[in-house]
């Protein structure tokens, strides 16, 4: 699997990285394809995929409570959720994807056209649609990543934007991480919705699942074997599975 699609799944860690300076990390990814693609995102009032799903994500720390990490694509659903769908033999809902015709779909196989967040233009697409613009400026074009030799948008890699706010230039990191914790706190004690038993905040599912994680070790299916053992192959890294019984 190429490193360029490992970074663009992962925006969240890199922000992450600002936490342990008291710092406030922001992550962003962007690709767009300035003839389309074959399989992407599409504008609002589009069926052409032109964009990768361009991830951003934020992360700011607390004082008590596991650090907010917003790690999110700005399609309804990214790429890695479709292929986990394909490859563990499941359906993915109607409203994710559609086929390359442009009708809905919940076979992931046929999943060609994403649809930006919120969806169609009457449920909010447009949001979707002007955050993957906002990502691709502040990566692509920022940087310089960008061609226009013919007077067109071409772009042929991945872009990135990695920053960090300092905290302290702000007001004292210990107050602003016990403010944090505050309005965490205030947002545990919502009332929960029918069939839920409580409100997360963005990174505490993942928190608690890595907890779970450490303990029971991570299910893999033997696709995701397979792709382990070719990697250790092609980089001569020792391959080593190891079973665990809760």
């Amino acid at each position: 699997m190429e490193l360029r699609t490992q970074l663009r799944r992962a925006a969240g860690y890199f922000a992450y990285l600002a936490i342990e300076h008291d710092m406030i990390g922001v992550s962003m990814s962007g690709h767009l394809y300035g003839e389309g693609t074959s399989r992407g995102m599409a504008p609002v009032f589009s069926l052409q995929p032109m964009f990768g799903t361009n991830p951003f994500g934020v992360a700011i720390p607390c004082e008590n409570e596991p650090p907010y990490i917003l790690d999110m694509s700005t399609s309804v659903v990214p790429v890695n959720r479709v292929e986990f769908a394909r490859d563990r033999g499941e359906s993915i809902p109607i409203g994710w994807c559609l086929d390359a015709e442009g009708n809905p779909t919940s076979d992931p196989a046929t999943a060609k056209i994403y649809l930006p967040l919120g969806g169609a233009r009457e449920t909010g697409g447009h949001k979707g649609f002007g955050l993957a613009m906002i990502v691709e400026a502040m990566t692509a074009l920022l940087s310089a990543g960008w061609a226009d030799e013919n007077g067109s948008y071409s772009q042929d890699k991945i872009a990135h934007f990695l920053g960090a706010f300092r905290i302290d230039m702000f007001r004292e990191p210990s107050e602003f991480k016990t403010a944090m914790d505050a309005m965490i706190d205030s947002l545990h004690r919502a009332a929960p919705a029918p069939e839920h038993d409580r409100v997360f905040v963005p990174g505490e599912m993942e928190h608690e699942t890595e907890q779970q994680r450490l303990q029971t070790g991570i299910p893999l299916i033997k696709k995701e074997v397979a792709d382990l053992r070719e990697l250790s192959e092609r980089f001569d890294v020792q391959f080593e599975l190891e079973s665990r019984t809760q």
